[in-house]
């Protein structure tokens, strides 16, 4: 176990300038879209409003007021772009987690092959670390909202702005926050279950590439469409006259299994090729 967390917190720590970069980059983005939203909705009830409408108490009355969850809406773009930059920055490093080991003239991957552990910890640190990585993105998500919150109710007059939300309210009031924070347990490992599934079937897949090269390629595209066209199989039996004796929690446990069986042989095949197969 300490061998593992040394590996571990060297994947961490391999990786933390671009980490915070990833954090700037969306805690700058989501405040600056927040303000810009905010000032540009000011702006425009300042337009609208008349000699009939002196005040903002009036203009609410006549036109409804704001929410912060309205203006996450209004500040979409803002919002999801970082999000989905974060998504593809921790996707591409999927691969380069790996892939940066042969780089150079003197591959770390010697050193890493040559530690005097099983080299399943190798595997396990760097499945860890993304993991780590995506969970603590989410909880940093989390930690901005009520900052932006906070940024809303500075710039839009209390006249204007709606009742106080709940954290909880207003994830769930957000198409996409939903995903990320989700309500049930069920949603839970779904959500990040078929995350960390797709993750390790593309490790599987590297690591094919790697043992065998040219082969591995073929291999590990193969995999990844078998794996795939194994996990959607319940939903295709869901289309056809079989769903009649299935229920939709029969079809779920179906696919939880499935799901399972390919991680567990996606694992073991990994572990098989770093031991016995894996080249440098």
């Amino acid at each position: 176990m300490n061998r593992f967390l040394k590996l571990l917190h060297m994947e961490v720590s391999r990786f933390w300038k671009l980490y915070v970069t990833l954090f700037v980059m969306t805690l700058f983005m989501q405040c600056g879209g927040i303000l810009y939203e905010s000032n540009k909705y000011m702006q425009v009830v300042k337009d609208k409003m008349g000699p009939a409408t002196s005040t903002f108490a009036k203009f609410a009355a006549e036109n409804g007021v704001v929410s912060f969850s309205d203006m996450m809406s209004r500040a979409n773009l803002f919002i999801l772009a970082p999000i989905a930059l974060c998504i593809g920055g921790l996707a591409l490093y999927v691969f380069l987690i790996w892939y940066r080991e042969w780089m150079g003239k003197n591959m770390f991957i010697y050193r890493l092959l040559m530690l005097p552990t099983e080299r399943r910890h190798l595997y396990l640190a760097k499945l860890s670390a993304i993991l780590l990585f995506v969970f603590g993105l989410v909880a940093f998500q989390l930690l901005i909202l009520p900052l932006e919150s906070a940024l809303f109710t500075s710039v839009v007059d209390q006249e204007l702005r709606g009742g106080a939300e709940t954290l909880t309210s207003v994830i769930q009031n957000h198409s996409f926050l939903q995903i990320l924070v989700p309500r049930t347990f069920t949603e839970l490992i779904l959500y990040y279950g078929s995350g960390a599934l797709f993750v390790i079937i593309l490790f599987t897949a590297i690591l094919l590439e790697r043992s065998y090269r040219l082969k591995g390629i073929v291999a590990g595209v193969i995999y990844i469409g078998v794996a795939c066209l194994l996990l959607i199989a319940p939903m295709l039996i869901m289309n056809r006259d079989i769903n009649d004796y299935l229920y939709p929690n029969e079809i779920f446990i179906i696919e939880f299994i499935i799901a399972v069986l390919i991680g567990a042989m996606s694992l073991a095949i990994s572990f098989f090729l770093m031991n016995k197969k894996i080249s440098v």
